[in-house]
């Protein structure tokens, strides 16, 4: 069974082995959660903003309260009734005609049961639609033949896994933590392709907990395989290969498991270990100079950290967990020319976060320590980050609650807080369904989901938060969407 809630431990432990903590911002003032109840689709997207609705958030749709289970409807019919159940640590990606996708996670199946899931859905022109993937969770994934699409083939239900999309428009998944063939659920390597509405099996094991196999480092072979593993950084590079670093997971062995530090490549169908180790827990970050590229430089073991490519083609890691119980950095990563540069950020860990003036760049602003945020990349390649678990601007961990949901944009090598409280545990405030208002923000929150629509307009869907009550690490799951007009 899948170990659960990795920051509610480290919170139990943080007054006996925290890394020391510093700097405090001004707190802002708190939200208002919504009304209760159910909201349908509030419209397919805004298109591209005017100064009504710039730096605003808008509620578009789903649930304003937590926990709902999802609503089908008919396979393959769009309908305003339907909904993708409340769930988190799910992939998404959009495809070329602004459609956004999405696929399991762990949340609430069509019957309320809360498990892991391998639905399928497509979100356009303001309806969702289940494309695929059962409504029941728990699924065991149905493998078919090595490299031949067919449409009853689909991968188990899952989460935290890793995805991407090509230059043809096919989207790629990789491993998580889930069901194989026969229903075992672990750690997971398989590698699919779903392209004109089919599943296809490419790589990787169909059956849970099998080693990596690492080969020559540099060389491709076709019997290359990272290790099974959740929570990795992934990358598609200006080429269309797609990378792969680190998570949690096994290496070359299955003797244990635990943060991994390695870096993949995947082209033209075979993979080539890149860097690092195939061992959980040896890999240390080596730091070098700040701005200063180095071969010795490298980021070390972490997972559910945050990952972007910008417009020149360079991989950009921020942050995450270093340790499967904690604690979180904050540490900001660029990789290019086959060198890693400390860009930015603390190389030590449990740092608070350095708000600076909301919507104003400075040299010093920089998020606190976390994990398990949502990202996007506009066109103009800027990075955007909301909440995730770990450290506000008190740089205090609160023990019922860690998560946050402030939102910051990196851009010409600068931090700005652009929304959202910079203290921790804050509710969401919705608002009027499908309009913009000043005072909207979604809640706190981590593993929810990021598109970025044609009109450079960032989306959210779900995610959830851990409390102590009814019982410790209890998981509070959202099935909202919605809609920030930068």
């Amino acid at each position: 069974m899948k170990p659960r809630h990795p920051m509610l431990l480290w919170a139990l432990l943080a007054s006996v082995i925290c890394c020391a903590c510093g700097g405090a911002g001004a707190p802002s003032s708190g939200t208002t959660s919504g009304n209760g109840g159910s909201g349908g689709s509030g419209g397919s997207g805004s298109g591209g903003g005017s100064s009504a609705t710039q730096g605003t958030w808008i509620w578009m749709a789903g649930p304003n309260v937590p926990n709902q289970k999802g609503i089908y409807g008919t396979l393959g019919v769009a309908s305003a009734a339907n909904v993708p159940g409340a769930r988190s640590n799910s992939i998404s990606w959009a495809d070329a005609s602004g459609n956004f996708w999405l696929f399991g996670g762990s949340g609430f199946d069509s019957a309320g049961t809360q498990g892991m899931l391998n639905d399928l859905w497509k979100y356009g022109a303001g309806q969702w639609t289940w494309m695929g993937g059962s409504n029941i969770c728990c699924q065991a994934g149905v493998y078919g033949t090595l490299g031949i699409a067919s449409s009853s083939n689909i991968p188990g239900a899952r989460d935290e896994a890793v995805g991407w999309t090509d230059p043809s428009g096919n989207f790629w998944l990789f491993g998580g933590y889930g069901y194989d063939s026969t229903g075992s659920d672990y750690m997971l390597n398989d590698l699919w392709e779903y392209s004109a509405g089919e599943w296809t099996w490419m790589g990787g094991s169909n059956l849970c907990c099998k080693p990596g196999v690492y080969g020559t480092q540099g060389n491709a072979a076709p019997g290359n395989l990272p290790g099974p593993r959740w929570s990795a950084a992934s990358w598609t590079d200006v080429q269309g290969n797609f990378w792969l670093y680190g998570g949690l997971g096994f290496g070359g062995g299955i003797t244990s498991w635990g943060p991994m530090d390695d870096l993949w490549i995947y082209s033209h169908g075979e993979w080539t270990w890149v860097g690092g180790g195939g061992v959980p827990f040896t890999g240390v970050a080596s730091y070098g100079t700040l701005g200063t590229v180095s071969p010795s430089n490298y980021p070390g073991d972490r997972a559910s950290m945050a990952s972007w490519t910008d417009t020149s083609g360079n991989l950009w890691l921020f942050g995450g967990r270093v340790i499967w119980y904690g604690p979180d950095i904050n540490d900001l990563w660029k990789y290019s020319g086959g060198q890693w540069t400390w860009m930015g950020g603390s190389n030590i860990c449990c740092q608070a976060g350095v708000y600076g003036t909301p919507g104003v760049f400075a040299a010093n602003n920089i998020p606190g320590a976390r994990d398990s945020g949502v990202t996007w990349t506009d066109p103009s390649g800027n990075f955007w980050l909301f909440g995730g678990e770990g450290y506000d601007s008190t740089g205090i961990i609160n023990y019922q609650n860690y998560s946050l949901n402030d939102l910051w944009e990196y851009s010409n090598g600068q931090w700005t807080w652009m929304n959202g409280s910079n203290v921790c545990c804050h509710p969401g405030n919705y608002g009027q369904l499908g309009v913009a208002a000043s005072t909207n923000v979604p809640g706190e929150r981590i593993g929810g989901v990021g598109w970025t629509d044609k009109s450079s307009n960032l989306w959210l869907f779900g995610g959830s938060y851990y409390v102590l009550t009814p019982l410790p690490g209890y998981t509070v799951y959202f099935n909202d969407l919605w809609e920030y007009v930068p």
